[in-house]
């Protein structure tokens, strides 16, 4: 699956989209090849590159993930600039809120690097083992929900040692997008396991955007707590 957002407005109501528990990029059960290549799980961890996602439709959420280093293969690109943010809307000790290219805000963490795929945008760690990946998922008639589940089933037959930690619909996070879901899982790759948390959304601007952050499973929760920053940050845009 993938993932893409505006500037940060003056201070105002934000549409937080905090994670509930969902789990790193997943995909609905449409087209068993759209969820495939949208998720890309990691195929390329022999060095190849992922695998090129769709011509037109990608799930609402897929880990894409680039050569052994952990870091997703893309075009790097000239770095965004920092977004102004509002005194009493900055992001915490560590993170930056950044207008990416593509037109939407996020807040990443300090010194991560940003590149671009078909499979979306992300935000990498200089050491390559953790992630942010942002798209829009396009796939019509397709829930959040959904597109998560789907994921999940290309998974276990796709990522080695793949293991649904959770998956479901956000509940009790008043500032969520109504159809919020979030999916977590792991699974074994080069270099050691991964545990990844994705969420999955409809956004102001009416598009649906699956957000999601990766890294060692060792690492766990600080994945979650990075996608926590990032939602809550997050704004659409011309993506």
């Amino acid at each position: 699956m993938q993932y893409p957002a505006p500037p940060v407005p003056a201070p105002r109501a934000r549409s937080r989209v905090v994670p509930v528990l969902a789990a790193g990029v997943a995909a609905a059960v449409l087209a068993a090849g759209a969820v495939s290549a949208w998720m890309v799980w990691g195929r390329s961890e022999k060095g190849a590159g992922p695998v090129a996602g769709p011509p037109a439709s990608v799930p609402a959420t897929a880990e894409t993930e680039g050569p052994a280093s952990g870091a997703p293969s893309g075009t790097p690109s000239e770095s965004p600039s920092v977004t102004s943010t509002p005194p009493d809307d900055v992001p915490p000790p560590g993170y930056r809120a950044q207008e990416d290219l593509k037109g939407f805000t996020i807040a990443v963490p300090e010194g991560w690097n940003r590149t671009e795929s078909e499979q979306g945008v992300f935000y990498n760690a200089p050491d390559g083992r953790s992630l942010i990946q942002v798209f829009v998922i396009q796939e019509a008639g397709m829930t959040p929900y959904e597109a998560l589940r789907g994921a999940s089933e290309d998974g276990r037959t796709n990522k080695p040692g793949y293991t649904e930690i959770s998956l479901g619909r956000v509940a009790g996070e008043p500032d969520a997008p109504a159809d919020s879901a979030e999916l977590v899982y792991a699974y074994d790759r080069e270099g050691g396991r991964r545990k990844v948390v994705d969420r999955a959304f409809t956004a102001e601007d009416g598009n649906q955007y699956a957000i999601l952050a990766a890294g060692p499973d060792a690492d766990w929760p600080q994945q979650r707590e990075r996608l926590r920053v990032a939602l809550d940050f997050f704004r659409p845009g011309a993506y």
